[in-house]
């Protein structure tokens, strides 16, 4: 087994405890929506993360320019940082949780999650062992125009921008969805 997928497998392992732990006490304490919520964002989340493990391609060659600068660094630490307060704010203290906007609103968030796999899923194909979610340039590589790298240079920053987008929506988060204008977004510009 290779370093990465043995680390997302370490991931996987530790994302299934946690979310097992909350579906557990969602159960015991949450209203039905609520609890459905919870477990449908966790079998799509979790089945995504099996079929990106799956059609990841290593690199073939190595990085020779990493002009990343920290964003993926940022990125990654910003979005787990929505996840957290879009949690919070849906399961336990539901300061900005506007339930009028219900079920509508967590819908919408369920296909903007859609839109993100799908986006993500095309560039990981498109570029197969040269895909990196960093900004890196790779020996022998080309620049691919084909697929999302028609219109965008980089669909990851797009994708991470409707899986934190969509957070905010599922779990109908105005906390979350200002982190995200207030953190997220700067680490993509």
């Amino acid at each position: 087994m290779s370093p990465r997928k043995r680390q997302v497998a370490i991931r996987m392992l530790i994302f299934l405890a946690v979310f097992s732990y909350i579906g557990y006490i969602a159960s015991q304490r949450l209203p039905s929506f609520d609890f459905w919520v919870i477990m449908g964002f966790f079998a799509l989340f979790f089945t995504w993360t099996i079929i990106e493990t799956i059609i990841y391609r290593e690199p073939q060659t190595r990085v020779v320019e990493d002009d990343d600068q920290r964003s993926y660094l940022y990125l990654q630490l910003s979005s787990m940082l929505v996840l957290f307060v879009a949690l919070l704010d849906f399961l336990e203290f539901k300061c900005t949780r506007v339930t009028l906007l219900e079920p509508g609103i967590t819908i919408l968030g369920f296909i903007f999650f859609i839109i993100y796999i799908t986006v993500r899923y095309q560039a990981i194909i498109h570029l197969g062992s040269y895909y990196n979610p960093r900004v890196a340039l790779y020996e022998e590589h080309s620049l691919v125009k084909e697929g999302p790298y028609r219109k965008i240079r980089h669909p990851f920053y797009l994708s991470a921008l409707l899986s934190v987008l969509s957070l905010s929506c599922i779990f109908n988060s105005g906390a979350a969805l200002l982190l995200t204008v207030l953190a997220v977004i700067p680490a993509i510009g």
